[in-house]
């Protein structure tokens, strides 16, 4: 009995140990070159113009990815890092800007429209066009022409009782 007893102890404390483990990497958040790889693909190479430095082969975008290791080496934040290089380059060379300014409005401007649109097809979808109550001359010749036009398709329907 003392043997199963020391087995699960054991066993107990190598799962709280493994658990312990487990939680402290994920807990530690991104190492070094986690953040430099993330940060690299939020920035836009200035020669290439259309994709991010971390895909880019020019010089330029070697310089940029020595320098975003350097400052992430020398423990500046992400935000100090993207703020550095938007200084030195402009917002352009963020490939994801915030939501800033004209920004917004090219988020917010395509759902405008279409809930205006929406309420533009609703309105005119309720409003009915003013029909004209028929007179009672008007609806007897309805009434003749309806009466003529049954007897021209089905002349033999009005000589059966």
């Amino acid at each position: 009995m003392p043997d199963r007893r020391r087995v699960g102890v054991t066993s107990a404390l190598l799962l709280t140990l493994l658990t312990v483990t487990v939680v402290g990497l994920f807990a530690a958040g991104p190492g070094p070159r986690d953040r430099v790889a993330e940060l690299e693909g939020q920035l836009r190479c200035p020669v290439c113009k259309s994709v991010s430095i971390a895909e880019s082969p020019s010089e330029t975008a070697v310089a940029m990815r020595r320098s975003v290791a350097e400052q992430v080496a020398a423990g500046r934040s992400d935000a100090e890092i993207l703020q550095y290089f938007e200084a030195r380059y402009g917002e352009w060379v963020l490939l994801d800007p915030p939501a800033q300014g004209r920004g917004v409005w090219l988020l917010v401007l395509p759902a405008v429209v279409a809930i205006g649109g929406v309420v533009l097809v609703l309105t005119r979808a309720r409003r009915s066009p003013d029909v004209p109550e028929l007179s009672d001359d008007d609806r007897d010749r309805v009434a003749a022409a309806l009466a003529d036009a049954r007897i021209r398709r089905h002349p033999d329907e009005d000589d059966e009782p």
